[in-house]
């Protein structure tokens, strides 16, 4: 066993350690693979998990990933709404599609090759239906997979950039990879090409070493920034950056954006909404007017800065907080047609740094400089008072509040001990206001409605019950995975936010239509265990079956009715004790 493998366990036994109910070994290393690949991504824990497939059916395919400019596509996105408008999304927008085989072996084995170029000649193939994939693959990967094969039909008329990726993931040693092995690669790459025409296309091997250099590189906080010129009062600071400069700030040593930069930035990058088609319409034209007359700019928060020669700023904990639509239209273009063209020496950025290490002032910031334009999710809120609150009421419990994406992730803490402010909503939402199917099928929208929101966050609820009710569904979600139960990615997906309204119900003795209504229970823990969750997933199948086969639907959409949420909580209210 070399050293790499050593510290590469060493990084998988502290995850598991910090864990309250570790993963089996085999999944811990899934995710611990996923999410060191995709490290450039941006990925909460959160949003690596849920692309996870494992059990059986999965096609030699562990993790699936599909992005579209950067951003990760989840079933309810935007592009998949019937009203949806190809014409949103700018031409030539980049589409990738992340394949993941994860072994814990110490080597490399033909065999995942084969097993890739088998099932992606039908899951990438056009002409299968999902009925007829059904019968071969899990309905996980199918619906995995459809997230980029929609994509790319959808947007097929917008001349779309393809690019997809297979990952194969081991504790190996690719410098030692047999000639077999090597052609295997060669001939995935081929098939991937055929099936995809025009996709650029990468096969990697990524062993010990690979995984143990991605893992143990720090994010680089610390960089520096030329100004053209610029003003400055106090620890503020405000003026213009040459664009090349710029994208060379925004840039890691591969050419590709620092996504980390982002981790606080209210809003997600929108993709070619008509904003960010305005902005890469004045990049890429040489009329002679300055970018920063026509953008608002880019505002950066830091912990410290430190001006040298040439008015070249060293900037400490950098967060770009406003400007993210910006950023990545010039990161695009820039990239596109290399940073010296003349016409990008000619134009700016509007760029303002504030330091301040006063989180009250730093979401002050965040809240006034993203209050332009509409937020189109609950994001802005994160800078409230209530949720400020809540994650110092997490933190006294050890529980940990993910207002600012990743925060904690990249402080160390342990995943299974941090939610997200749309992880605790759909808990809510499942839990104190009994509509386990909306949390279900809304995983990225759900407080995109104002309403919603209101009935999901507000202050006049105690703040031990959203506590209370984010242990008992990471207790559910545990359990789930535990040995008695071991249900698989799938039916994991489509029933937990069920069973943890169906246990609540029970232990309430009524229906609950506002999570006050938890409060008097939520003053001690809840006792669940193994039977508890067994006995509660048998009767959500139960349910569910019957609406599937009812409506002639596939699982996952009885998952996503009302229909199945009647059901479920009739059979709860039925079973409490008379």
């Amino acid at each position: 066993m070399g050293n790499e493998v050593v510290l590469v366990d060493q990084f998988i036994k502290a995850a598991q350690e910090g864990r309250e109910t570790p993963l089996p070994d085999d999944v811990a290393f899934e995710i611990f693979a996923a999410a060191t690949v995709l490290n450039g991504h941006n990925l909460s824990d959160e949003e690596v998990e849920v692309g996870r497939i494992g059990g059986g059916q999965d096609g030699g395919l562990d993790a699936v990933y599909a992005f579209l400019d950067g951003r990760l596509l989840s079933e309810d996105s935007d592009l998949y709404d019937d009203g949806f408008k190809p014409s949103e999304v700018r031409k030539g927008a980049e589409i990738a599609l992340w394949l993941i085989q994860a072994k814990r072996s110490e080597g490399f084995g033909e065999d995942a090759f084969d097993k890739v170029i088998a099932s992606t000649k039908k899951l990438l193939d056009l002409n299968f239906t999902d009925e007829q994939l059904s019968e071969i693959y899990s309905p996980d990967v199918i619906a995995r997979i459809r997230l980029f094969t929609r994509a790319w039909t959808v947007l097929s008329i917008r001349s779309p950039r393809i690019s997809i990726t297979f990952a194969y993931v081991s504790r190996g040693d690719t410098a030692t990879l047999s000639t077999g092995v090597l052609q295997k690669s060669a001939d995935v790459r081929g098939e991937l090409e055929t099936l995809v025409p025009g996709a650029e296309v990468d096969v990697r091997t990524v062993g010990a070493k690979e995984l143990w250099e991605t893992a143990s590189a720090t994010p680089e906080y610390d960089l520096q920034l030329r100004f053209r010129d610029y003003i400055s009062e106090g620890d503020s600071y405000a003026g213009l950056v040459a664009l090349p400069e710029y994208f060379r700030f925004l840039s890691d040593e591969t050419g590709a954006l620092r996504g980390h930069l982002f981790d606080w930035n209210v809003r997600d990058f929108q993709g070619a909404v008509t904003v960010n088609r305005q902005m890469q319409a004045t990049l890429e034209s040489d009329d002679g007017r300055d970018f920063w007359w026509l953008n608002n700019g880019v505002t950066i928060l830091c912990s410290g800065v430190n001006i040298g020669g040439e008015k070249t700023f060293t900037l400490s904990g950098v967060q770009i907080v406003n400007g993210m639509q910006t950023s990545h239209a010039i990161h695009d273009v820039l990239t596109a047609t290399g940073p010296d063209l003349d016409r990008h020496k000619r134009r700016s950025v509007q760029v303002r740094v504030i330091k301040t290490l006063d989180e009250a002032t730093r979401d002050d910031v965040i809240r006034a400089t993203n209050s332009q334009t509409k937020v189109p999710d609950a994001s802005l809120h994160a800078t409230e008072d209530l949720h400020r609150q809540i994650e110092s009421h997490f933190a006294g419990a050890g529980w940990y509040y993910d207002r600012r994406k990743n925060f904690y992730k990249n402080a160390g803490k342990p995943a299974d001990k941090i939610i997200s402010i749309p992880t605790l909503g759909q808990a809510v939402m499942a839990i104190g206001l009994s509509r386990p199917d909306d949390a279900r099928a809304r995983p990225s929208t759900l407080l995109n409605n104002e309403a919603d929101y209101a009935a999901v966050f507000s202050s006049t609820l105690n703040l031990g019950v959203y506590l209370w009710i984010a242990t008992v569904q990471r207790r559910v979600d545990s359990l789930l995975l535990s040995e008695g139960v071991e249900a698989d990615a799938s039916t994991r997906t489509n029933t937990r936010f069920f069973v943890s309204s169906y246990l609540i119900t029970r232990a309430l003795g009524a229906q609950i239509y506002n999570p006050d209504q938890l409060t008097k229970l939520a003053e001690t823990p809840l006792e669940l265990n193994v039977d508890d969750v067994k006995d509660a997933l048998g009767v959500v199948l139960d349910e569910l079956n019957q609406v599937a086969s009812e409506n002639d639907w596939q699982a996952d959409r009885a998952a996503k009715s009302r229909t199945l949420a009647k059901a479920v909580i009739a059979r709860a209210v039925a079973a409490i004790p008379s």
